[in-house]
């Protein structure tokens, strides 16, 4: 399966005029193709973005193109280990890029610009113009924007009694409402250098997190990645047993940003864990990510951006935000009603319900 690399300059080309504009300009040797985010038919939710991890973009700008493609609720991280903030340092960080995204969007309106625009199929826009996509909600989702707070596993060893403690701080905040990411990661990151801490040390820092969330009945998302290389599948295999011991949260598990087959969907669908598909399962050689979706119980299956990583096609390599994933949304929901004889706004609005189910 094909992952897109992680390096903040592999993410080049996305030309975007104005700060607003839901324009992308992809450059393949000489030629620039422009691409349009699709209109979905359906609300939709990213139920996983990283606001603090992008290389060049502003987060308030991108939440604000967020509402404009029809994002009408977002889900950001906090790590107390990885972001280096404590709780009230992040909460007022956030609020900053809400406020900031908000005057924009009021701004735009005000001056006229959020007017309706016809739907725009995804692909090649040559000279495409400016065109907006509102939503009615679209100077709402400032609102909407919500938080988990979690240790990621290349933090396991840092994971002790004082940063449990900050994750309890900041399940006190109401915007805050649930764990994550947590979980296992087994690969050898080679480039950022990034080895794999010791396997029993994850697999502790993520149980006392996932007894944290089962404690307060609060939802889960999990980030689980194997070896490259590794038939075993060692990291789903561990943290599958992890579940089976401590517990699922009755208030949701999600297994983020799902790059495996069919199979390993089935057994964690049947602990009752929910499944999120990111931009990978967009690319071409993903045909299993794909088939998963497609076999995914209607009730189970989430969308989400990872961003700034893994932008969909056809905007593979841009830096990712939380307004490409109209591209992902409309991809694989189309792709499975193919195979399945649903209706592709049926898929996206069960991913919504999924999301508003879980999140809020």
């Amino acid at each position: 399966m094909e992952t897109d690399p992680v390096d903040g300059k592999s993410s080049q080309h996305a030309c975007l005029d104005d700060p607003l504009a839901l324009v992308y300009r992809k450059k393949k040797k000489s030629k620039v193709t422009t691409y349009i985010p699709p209109r979905i038919s359906a609300p939709v939710a990213d139920t996983h973005a990283h606001l603090t991890c992008f290389w060049s973009k502003d987060p308030a700008e991108a939440v604000a193109r967020a509402a404009l493609a029809g994002i009408e609720r977002l889900v950001t991280l906090y790590d107390p280990v990885g972001d280096k903030l404590e709780p009230a340092e992040f909460r007022m960080q956030l609020d900053s890029v809400l406020a900031s995204a908000r005057e924009m969007l009021a701004a735009a309106c005000g001056a006229g610009e959020l007017a309706d625009m016809r739907a725009v199929p995804a692909g090649a826009r040559d000279g495409a113009p400016h065109q907006t996509m509102p939503p009615k909600a679209a100077l709402t989702l400032p609102d909407k924007v919500r938080y988990l707070v979690g240790v990621h596993p290349y933090g396991a060893p840092a994971y002790d009694d004082a940063v449990h403690a900050r994750l309890q701080t900041a399940l006190q905040d109401p915007r805050c409402i649930g764990i994550g990411e947590i979980g296992l990661d087994y690969h050898f990151d080679a480039d950022d250098q990034i080895e794999a801490a010791p396997h029993d040390v994850q697999i502790a820092c993520m149980e006392r997190q996932l007894a944290l969330a089962m404690e307060r009945g609060l939802p889960v998302e999990l980030h689980l990645r194997n070896d490259a290389g590794d038939s075993e599948r060692e990291a789903h295999a561990d943290a599958y047993r992890a579940l089976r011991e401590v517990g699922v949260p009755a208030a949701g598990c999600v297994l983020h940003c799902f790059t495996e087959d069919r199979p390993t969907m089935e057994r964690f669908v049947e602990l009752g864990c929910y499944i999120a598909f990111g931009g990978a399962a967009t690319f071409k050689r993903n045909e299993p990510i794909r088939e998963a979706f497609a076999a995914c119980p209607a009730d189970r299956i989430l969308f989400e951006t990872d961003c700034p990583y893994m932008a969909p096609d056809p905007i593979r390599g841009l830096e990712c935000e939380p307004a490409m994933i109209a591209f992902t949304v409309d991809a694989l929901s189309r792709d499975r009603a193919a195979r399945t004889g649903e209706e592709p706004a049926a898929v996206a609005r069960a991913a919504w319900d999924n999301a508003v189910r879980l999140f809020g």
